[in-house]
């Protein structure tokens, strides 16, 4: 037989290597535009930014070899990178490390957040391309804006919670030293203290908590067997009730809770049916029953609809139903209904194929759910403040009176921090529970 001669096959380019070019690449653009802002000022007036304002304070020259040179630098690592060479990547993994550095320091010096974060953004990814770290380039994006607006921020309010309120509204901390090392979460310790007798704090908190799982538990018991028959219906019907249940969430959720307070005021719609066309009503025919006689008396006086915890409740279970439908929909979307007719085949009632079928294949859903409702009920501010008219304090409430009006920025800090804590655990139930099953 004949020998067959197979051509070698060429590599292809290096993906890795060509993103931190264009990466290069987009570094020299953004270096250019700062070098025509600087050339340009004097024609177009740009407000400056903090990098201009603090070359501004050297030599002009300075400024145009600090854009120019960056700018050649980017331009000339982005095309070795191109063309694959390894000075290419000895050169960018440097130019790297040391704009992760300069972008830190840039921070501390001159207080420039938005500009460091780019630089550092950049700068990291840079590095993760060049060393061609797959997972860490995939996840470096989501990772990056979880550390610094999400990490860093509750860092910032952990060490603000341990420190105190000045006489004039700063922040200040004790004295460091081992045996004074309780003065530092003195705010944790108010708020489980007592005031006057009563602990106010606590108070505030176990209503915040009651009403969460009062709400998780309302929604959960209607929105379940909801998302159950939405999921049983034919396919061409599911899409236009999904559908329906999203409608709300066209309208700002501000403007809805003032809907509300339109619909419970004393002068809305329910209250002047109950007070005009009912009681009219009941009026005219109290003559000739002892019970519209009745009725004609306690229709008298308006509902109390509005400004009470009632109505935080109806608030709270109008905004967060959707949000147990969804997922709930999304879990039972998925379920295989012939292991329900197995289980009748089997002998098993409606209750068992419930309660031992139905229920636990669809708990990650179920979990998932009552998680997104409990956490940002915990939190509202807006829907007590709005119906519960400043008579009922939540959370929330607190937290904004302590950095808005009292200006106590530890002890709001001290409080929020509490309330993370919480929400954490309710992750840790939720991962425990049903999140690592889904």
């Amino acid at each position: 037989m004949g020998t067959i001669l197979m051509a070698p096959m060429e590599a292809g380019p290096n993906l890795m290597k060509r993103l931190a070019a264009y990466l290069g690449w987009l570094g020299t653009a953004v270096w250019l535009i700062l070098l025509a802002r600087w050339v340009t000022f004097g024609t177009f007036d740009w407000t400056p930014l903090d990098l201009e304002l603090a070359l501004a304070n050297l030599p002009p020259i300075v400024a145009y070899l600090f854009y120019g040179g960056m700018a050649a630098l980017d331009f000339v690592i982005a095309w070795l990178l191109f063309r694959e060479k390894p000075l290419g990547s000895t050169l960018g993994l440097a130019r790297g490390v040391i704009g992760v550095v300069t972008a830190v320091v840039y921070y501390f010096t001159v207080g420039d957040f938005y500009a460091a974060c780019f630089f550092l953004a950049t700068s990291g990814m840079l590095v993760l391309l060049i060393t061609q770290n797959t997972g860490w380039v995939i996840n470096y994006p989501a990772a990056f804006w979880l550390a610094i607006f999400f990490v860093l921020p509750n860092l910032i309010v952990l060490a603000v919670s341990l420190g105190e309120r000045s006489l004039s509204g700063t922040v200040v901390y004790p004295e460091f030293s081992l045996r004074n090392l309780g003065s530092y979460f003195d705010d944790y310790g108010r708020f489980f203290s007592t005031i006057n007798g009563q602990y106010l704090y606590l108070r505030i908190l176990g209503r915040s908590v009651w009403l969460a799982i009062l709400n998780t538990t309302i929604c959960l018991l209607l929105g379940y067997p909801f998302a159950y028959w939405i999921a049983r219906q034919p396919q061409k019907y599911r899409n236009l009730l999904i559908f329906l249940v999203m409608i709300p969430f066209w309208t700002n959720f501000l403007v809805r809770t003032y809907a509300w307070m339109l619909i419970l005021r004393d002068s809305g719609i329910i209250n002047n049916f109950w007070t005009i066309t009912l009681h009219d009503l009941a009026v005219g025919l109290a003559g000739s029953s002892q019970f519209f006689a009745w009725l004609a008396g306690i229709t008298e006086n308006t509902l109390p609809l509005l400004f009470n915890q009632s109505a935080v409740f109806l608030g709270l279970f109008y905004g967060f139903f959707p949000f147990v439908v969804l997922p709930l929909y999304s879990n039972l979307e998925k379920l295989d209904w012939t292991l329900l007719e197995a289980a009748a085949d089997l002998g098993a009632n409606n209750w068992k194929r419930t309660t031992r079928v139905l229920l636990p294949l669809t708990m990650p859903g179920i979990v998932a759910a009552a998680i997104i409702v409990f956490i940002p009920s915990l939190g509202s501010y807006v829907t007590p403040d709005l119906l519960g008219g400043g008579k009922v304090s939540l959370l929330g409430n607190l937290l904004q009176q302590q950095f808005m009006t009292a200006r106590d920025w530890p002890f709001g800090s001290a409080i929020g921090f509490i309330m993370m804590t919480m929400m954490l655990l309710s992750i840790v139930i939720y991962f425990r529970v049903g999140g690592r099953e889904q």
